[in-house]
């Protein structure tokens, strides 16, 4: 992987991991601080990469973060209008919420990033801690939000320009 494909990859995990620990702590702004400047923040992930935290981007970091924190009701719709009928959001794992909030607030920041590569992350990320059916279960509900996001962004488009 290059560096910049590393500084990304370590960054999205701490992006999950503050939107995990917000469970515990409401304050973002501390947990950030502490994701950015804390040299004791570790990975210990079931994959084969090495990070280097001084390659942290806190720019993307922060972004991913600031869209979540003003998107969240949004976010959180995408997820439950996703899931099947007696599904509701609080069911799921603490994990793979924030998995699933990191990932849908990417790929609303940044839209003209490839999904594959979006998807191929938080699925690796995904794998490091559940197994090969949750990892099939976040891919679904990515791929289904995904097309939400591009079907509505095409149907704005159009109306604008009409």
């Amino acid at each position: 992987m290059k560096n910049n494909s590393l500084s990304k990859s370590f960054t999205r995990y701490a992006a999950i991991q503050a939107i995990y620990s917000l469970n515990y702590s409401k304050n973002l702004p501390e947990i950030q601080t502490y994701l950015i400047n804390n040299n004791a923040f570790l990975i210990d992930l079931d994959v084969k990469v090495n990070f280097d935290k001084t390659k942290i981007n806190k720019i993307f970091l922060i972004k991913i973060l600031e869209v979540i924190q003003n998107n969240q009701e949004k976010i959180d719709e995408l997820i439950s209008s996703n899931l099947n009928n007696g599904w509701n959001i609080d069911r799921l794992p603490i994990v793979q919420l924030a998995i699933l909030r990191v990932a849908i607030s990417e790929m609303i920041n940044f839209p003209k990033t490839s999904v594959g590569i979006i998807i191929s992350e938080y699925l690796m990320l995904t794998e490091s801690f559940f197994t090969e059916k949750e990892c099939a279960f976040t891919n679904a509900i990515l791929e289904n939000i995904y097309k939400n996001l591009n079907d509505k962004e095409s149907s704005e488009s159009r109306t604008k320009n009409t």
